[in-house]
């Protein structure tokens, strides 16, 4: 048995020190000193001192814990890897958690149904990709899959048409089958299925019509027949028909284009 002989306060608020028969034994918080009723005189026995290292290490790592989850959700496995990263032991991790998720402050599904609601709404992504994202924040499959079932599919197919739009406008200057490729591309990229994006594509103007088509054409006729200008006429023209057609240019917009090209001029 020994002796509580001095409690002190240390420099950091809310930490004690504790000394048993005259020596430092021990640092622990506010809230371990209450819980145990320390106090100058009382006898611990080896077993009860290794209680209450026990209680100010959870004490400490559950602190952390708060802290982290203080701004945003977390998942369990995030909590878990944060723990980690701060060299508390596994054993201590888990008493954490354990107290976390039965003071409901720490719940994958909830954090699950959260991501995917704010998806939809900000930095909007399609089904595939916030799946990847839960998958790796550390949530089981049956979990996301859960979540997920919120998403309904007119609700993708109206992010999906935002997405399209934003991103038409973006390519407004490259030919029309270029542009449907990017769309689709960028929506697919997001996360959607091909199927979403096809039908996001109907339902915004994609297609440029004949004016806009050959006014881009031209654009980038002008632009690479400047940069081919040290060729003879006769290669230049063939070198920029062929960079036309590779960027999606068919047809009467390609020809107009070239059409109006000074094959001649250096400058």
């Amino acid at each position: 048995m020994k002796k509580i002989t001095r409690i002190s306060t240390q420099k950091r608020a809310g930490r004690y020190n504790i000394e048993l028969d005259g020596h430092f034994a021990f640092g622990l918080s506010e809230a371990v000193l209450a819980k145990f009723g320390l106090m100058k005189g009382r006898t611990l026995d080896e077993a009860l001192i290794a209680q209450i290292k026990e209680a100010d290490q959870v004490d400490q790592a559950l602190k952390i814990a708060l802290n982290y989850l203080s701004p945003a959700l977390r998942t369990v496995a995030q909590v878990r890897q944060k723990l980690s990263q701060k060299e508390v032991s596994a054993a201590i991790a888990d008493q954490v958690v354990d107290y976390l998720q039965k003071q409901q402050l720490l719940d994958d599904a909830s954090y699950a149904q959260h991501y995917v609601a704010t998806k939809k709404r900000i930095q909007p992504k399609g089904p595939r990709v916030i799946a990847q994202d839960l998958h790796q924040a550390g949530v089981a499959e049956a979990t996301i899959e859960s979540a997920l079932l919120s998403y309904s599919a007119e609700e993708q197919l109206a992010v999906a048409v935002k997405l399209a739009e934003k991103a038409a406008r973006s390519h407004r200057r490259d030919a029309a089958l270029v542009r449907r490729q990017k769309v689709t591309q960028a929506l697919v990229q997001k996360g959607f299925s091909f199927e979403i994006a096809e039908e996001a594509l109907t339902a915004v103007t994609v297609e440029a019509d004949a004016n806009e088509e050959a006014e881009n054409a031209l654009r980038q006729a002008e632009k690479m027949a400047h940069r081919q200008r040290r060729l003879s006429p006769k290669a230049r023209y063939y070198q920029v028909k062929q960079k036309l057609y590779a960027k999606g240019f068919r047809g009467t917009a390609l020809e107009q284009a070239l059409d109006q090209i000074d094959w001649e001029a250096t400058d």
